[in-house]
């Protein structure tokens, strides 16, 4: 199975449900291909200095094959630079575009 979990809300709780959510899916569904996709303000949620809150549960993540994508748009918009992210996240020339392509790759949306 395959899902793409969409953040682009720079909010705690939402971003604590998504976290909450993919690891639900990861212990029901066992062996899955999961993506998380930031755009907007939810690009803030990737800062290593601005969320340490997050850091371990995203090492964690990352570690069981989850892939993090950030949105070099929404960096730029911000005013991040993608050298302050997690080492793990890959930045993406347009969130909305890794969006589509994860759907015609078959990944199922979630928004949480």
């Amino acid at each position: 199975m395959k899902a793409l979990f969409h953040v682009d809300f720079d909010s705690t709780s939402t971003f604590e449900l998504a976290l909450a959510n993919i690891e639900n899916f990861i212990k029901d569904v066992g062996d899955a291909e999961v993506a998380v996709v930031a755009n907007g303000y939810a690009v803030k949620l990737f800062v290593r200095s601005a969320n340490p809150k997050f850091a371990q549960k995203l090492v964690e993540l990352n570690e069981k094959g989850v892939r993090f994508y950030v949105c070099n748009n929404a960096l730029n918009l911000h005013g991040i630079d993608k050298e302050n992210l997690f080492e793990f996240c890959e930045v993406v020339p347009a969130g909305v575009t890794k969006i589509v392509e994860l759907q015609n790759d078959g990944f199922a949306y979630i928004k949480p």
